[in-house]
């Protein structure tokens, strides 16, 4: 039970915790128009701060992907009014908006910056979401550049973080993008739970997505495949498949991966009917390309190496060669299998083709070499895991200065703390002086008229004594005056 005299001083303490604490303002910004001309004519009009921010941040969201130096004009914007205005929401929103502009434009360590700036601003005001949408940037970052491994803490964290917020949807993409990491880096079993993970929670947050768990599925599928698990592999890509997605880039990347397993376990004839399947379906050069590859290696499985170097030669045809393109150099690695093979069997093979394969290796090394050279992969890990440990460091030396600062709050409650019950005390006590000198002058007063009444009682008695004396003596006189 707590006693008179502590209550003021845990009430101080209490109000001092309080008033040291601040919560974010809710974003409540006016009704906004949609069209981006609207959103523009509003910024010449006389409009509150948190209205103006959430322009910016829309007009930003308009031309990230159309115009990234307009997207970028608006973000700093934002950026700045929201430091004038100390609104840290938007703050935080800016970087993160810079984080995502500049890795578009490959400034991956410059993006790594922003992004851990817009975490520690989301921390503060505690927007999970946004927290974990930027640990999970930062780990695509490190995913992009084949650094899977430094990837794979960043997914955990922001899958942790989507976990204890609820978000299942966001949390499958995170357990989707640790199943890939820890597949190319050959930890099967490990990604194998974390796709089933990202299955589970996709289908707890909208069973209804038929995309969204079709592009799931199909990644199960890659890692079982990867994993050499061919049937395995197969069940994931039909079960994707069973949901129909509507996108049909989707679906025919489906067909090509069962073509491409049915080819690896020797069924041609299987290989072959999902191939026509995917056949006049609308699809991105990429993915054409990778199909050519399918179909030519069929058809050298089979021993026709005349019709594979023509669905190889299609493949250079429509790549783009001015890029680092994996399918094409795969496409060039099997061209070359197929004109030895035929060089093999007495086929004449034209110079100008093999100098073409020989020009085509050269100039995809010379590209290799000069992204390398200009942005070494090994090199950028080493400069992210280096950032991101200064950052890291700095926060660190921030929060001890807070955590001094908030010792010597805490100790200056303490001491006005003490210095109240202090002052509560001297109270009491002087009351108690005054109580206490109180009774002394009355037990005083009350000595005197018990030594008064003693004194009187005193005299009393010796009168009492003297009477009695002058009777006895009385008496005596009178009985000799009777004798006589």
């Amino acid at each position: 039970m707590i006693s008179n005299l502590t209550k003021p001083f845990l009430y101080l303490l209490f109000m001092c915790f309080f008033l040291s604490c601040s919560n974010e303002p809710e974003i409540t910004p006016e009704k906004l128009p949609t069209d981006t001309n609207s959103l523009k004519s509003l910024l010449d009009k006389d409009i509150n701060p948190e209205t103006r921010l959430e322009v910016y941040y829309r007009l930003y969201k308009a031309f990230r992907d159309s115009d990234l130096a307009q997207a970028a004009y608006y973000v700093n914007q934002q950026q700045d009014l929201a430091k004038e205005v100390v609104n840290k929401m938007y703050l935080g929103r800016a970087y993160h908006a810079q984080g995502m502009l500049q890795r578009r434009s490959g400034e991956y360590i410059e993006a790594t910056n922003s992004y851990l700036q817009a975490i520690d601003i989301f921390e503060e005001v505690g927007y999970n979401s946004g927290v974990a949408a930027d640990i999970n940037n930062v780990g695509k970052l490190y995913q992009t550049i084949e650094g899977y491994k430094d990837a794979i803490p960043y997914f955990e964290k922001a899958a942790q973080i989507y976990e204890e917020s609820g978000d299942f949807k966001n949390q499958s993409i995170a357990y989707t993008n640790l199943a890939i990491c820890n597949s190319k880096t050959g930890r099967y079993a490990e990604a194998k739970e974390n796709i089933k993970l990202a299955i589970a929670q996709q289908l707890q947050f909208d069973s209804n997505d038929a995309n969204r768990l079709a592009h799931v599925y199909n990644e199960a599928g890659n890692i079982y495949y990867h994993a050499n698990q061919y049937d395995q592999a197969i069940e994931y890509y039909n079960e994707a498949l069973a949901f129909n997605p509507s996108h049909e880039q989707m679906l025919v990347i489906l067909y090509d991966n069962l073509a491409n397993t049915y080819l690896t376990k020797g069924n041609y004839d299987k290989a072959t009917k999902f191939l026509l399947k995917g056949t006049g379906i609308t699809i991105d050069t990429k993915t054409a390309v990778e199909r050519y590859n399918i179909e030519g290696t069929l058809y050298q499985l089979q021993g026709n190496h005349q019709k594979a170097v023509e669905v190889f030669n299609e493949a250079i045809a429509l790549a783009n060669k001015d890029i680092i393109n994996e399918p094409l150099n795969n496409t060039l690695d099997l061209l070359s299998q197929s004109y030895r093979a035929l060089t093999d069997n007495g086929a004449k093979v034209a110079y100008d083709d093999i100098y073409r394969i020989a020009d085509l290796k050269k100039q995809q090394q010379e590209l290799k070499d000069s992204f390398y050279d200009g942005m070494n992969a090994k090199a950028l890990q080493a400069a992210l895991n280096q950032e991101v440990e200064a950052h890291n460091n700095r926060k660190l030396q921030a929060s001890m200065v807070d955590r001094q600062w908030l010792i010597a709050q805490g100790a200056g409650a303490i001491v006005a703390g003490l210095l109240i019950v202090i002052m509560v005390v001297t109270i009491n006590t002087k009351a108690t002086k005054k109580k206490a000198y109180d009774a002394r002058k009355l037990c005083a007063v009350l000595q005197e008229e018990k030594d008064a009444l003693a004194k009187e009682n005193k005299d009393h008695k010796e009168l009492l004594a003297e009477i009695h004396r002058m009777a006895s003596e009385l008496d005596t006189y009178n009985n000799k005056n009777k004798d006589a």
